[in-house]
């Protein structure tokens, strides 16, 4: 059997992201491993049948991402100091940025070193707020659209192209803009109405 030399690079990129974090994929999913090349210490969980290409990368070795079933993630980035969560049957479009963490303090004196520190491996998260994100299952995410810290997005929801996401979205709500707001509410089907906890 002949492999191409992209198949040969994502593998050893695998192998190796493999070895500097806790991954585990399940069982039908594919993941673009060259992608995650910025990837360290964190911890990954993948479910079943997703198709992952998004970038990770993690600015925190405690940091956790969880992907549940049948999702995918197209050429996006997650940045995760603490914690994002995404549930089953998401579908998130290329461009698009989550992440659960301001990156600078808003106060000039706690992020005036940043640069300097970066340049020796560091990084001083005082005054720099960071919560969570939690993307519920079946929502959809469209192409370069920004989902901030501390953002819930509720199942069935559709989020714009490009919108800018900081405050919850409620479920089967449709959001666009900068920032975000709800142009509609959807009607579960019967199906997803059944399925909800």
């Amino acid at each position: 059997m002949k492999f191409s030399p992209v198949t040969i690079a994502n593998t050893a990129a695998g192998w190796l992201t493999r070895r500097r974090s806790k991954f585990v994929v399940g069982s039908g999913s594919t993941v673009r491993w060259l992608a995650l090349r910025s990837i360290r210490r964190g911890t990954v969980e993948i479910g079943e049948r997703c198709i992952i290409n998004c970038n990770i990368s993690f600015d925190h070795p405690g940091g956790r991402i969880t992907i549940g079933d049948r999702c995918y993630i197209g050429a996006s980035h997650l940045v995760c100091h603490s914690a994002i969560a995404i549930g089953n049957d998401v579908i998130i479009s290329w461009g698009v940025t989550i992440v659960d963490h301001d990156s600078h303090s808003l106060d000039w004196e706690l992020r005036k070193n940043d640069v300097t520190d970066w340049s020796l491996g560091n990084k001083d998260w005082t005054g720099v707020s960071i919560r969570p994100v939690v993307i519920r299952n079946q929502v959809w995410i469209g192409f370069g659209a920004s989902i901030l810290k501390g953002v819930t997005v509720g199942d069935g929801a559709v989020i714009g192209a490009n919108a800018v996401v900081t405050r919850d979205v409620p479920p089967y709500a449709v959001v666009v803009g900068n920032p975000a707001r709800i142009i509609r509410i959807l009607t579960p089907t019967p199906r997803e109405a059944e399925a909800q906890p």
